[in-house]
């Protein structure tokens, strides 16, 4: 496994990290939010002891998944060794979430704060962001950060939000070319620690690789940002993209997507969500190659993102079309 320092704090992540959705194929509805059913919690169960076996970290948990409780019990004998991270999903006082946290946790890792679209953090936003400092300073969190798809509010934050120490933020190789101009420079000048999910697009980018059984659903149908419905670009994609696999008969496409960004050296971490060993294995083969792509590979994903960009955002779903209008602009 490869360790990198989250931003400027006493951090280091692993470049492979655990993302906190949950297989779909197993989920029950309860009062508040989902669970999963018992099969399904063991699986996942299995699968986060094996990344962590292999030297996986940190591990992002969701409470209205079900599996604060899982995970508090699961890294209970390795607490030492795994960073918690969480984001507050019920629509309570932060400072209660990150106190119910930390008496679950011992205390929190990293903690975070979902910030939606805009042109500015708005005074909510600003409230929570003080209440995060204070659990900071008091010794109940290690790092403090946000997570938002928006660049606009990305650059407001790191302006506005004294002592941000990291962001989450979907980046994948479809989009990298042209995404977050201002914001990266202005985040890596900072020194402040970068998070990328969604480095397939919720299992998108996987389902453009046609060597590679389609067994896995995304996590929700509506984030998945490239449906059947929309396929005006997958036969000239797969076309470019084989051409390249190829030459590395052992490589799927996802590993040399995640590769893209583990190559970056600015980001900490990716983080996707993974339900199946398969795809764990998938990821992690990625580390296991030389963390660079080759030349030919860049002019592979290159072309992949130039056909996506020739389509005017119709390779995405119309509910997520603006997603890649943003990110284009």
């Amino acid at each position: 496994m490869v360790y990198r320092q989250l931003g400027q704090t006493d951090l280091y992540v692993s470049l492979l990290s655990f993302g906190s959705h949950t297989d779909p194929r197993y989920k029950k509805k309860v009062e508040q939010g989902n669970v999963l059913q018992e099969e399904g919690q063991q699986q996942r169960d299995r699968l986060i002891a094996k990344a962590l076996d292999r030297g996986v970290n940190m591990v992002d948990t969701y409470e209205n998944e079900g599996q604060w409780e899982p995970v508090s019990k699961l890294v209970k004998s390795r607490r030492n060794k795994v960073l918690v991270s969480l984001c507050r999903q019920w629509p309570m006082f932060v400072g209660e979430n990150i106190d119910r946290a930390a008496k679950m946790y011992g205390h929190v890792d990293l903690y975070r704060i979902y910030l939606g679209e805009g042109d500015n953090v708005d005074a909510k936003a600003i409230a929570d962001w003080d209440v995060l400092r204070k659990a900071k300073e008091a010794g109940k969190v290690r790092a403090i950060g946000i997570s938002t798809h928006d660049e606009r509010i990305m650059l407001s934050a790191l302006r506005e939000f004294e002592g941000l120490d990291y962001v989450m933020f979907p980046y994948n190789f479809i989009h990298a070319r042209a995404d977050y101009s201002q914001f990266l420079p202005e985040a890596i000048e900072r020194k402040v620690g970068l998070i990328a999910i969604k480095p397939l697009a919720a299992g998108s980018i996987v389902r453009l690789d046609p060597s590679v059984p389609q067994t896995t659903q995304p996590e929700r149908d509506f984030v998945q940002l490239y449906q059947a419905k929309y396929r005006p670009l997958l036969p000239s994609v797969v076309a470019d993209l084989t051409k390249s696999l190829k030459r590395l008969p052992d490589e799927s496409l996802c590993q040399a997507a995640l590769r893209f960004i583990y190559s970056n050296k600015h980001f900490a971490a990716a983080m996707p969500g993974m339900f199946e060993e398969s795809t764990f294995e998938d990821n992690y083969a990625g580390l296991t190659r030389h963390l660079e792509l080759s030349r030919d590979e860049h002019a592979a994903l290159d072309a992949a993102g130039r056909l996506a960009a020739s389509s005017a955002g119709q390779w995405l779903p119309r509910h997520y079309q603006w997603l890649d209008k943003n990110w284009r602009s």
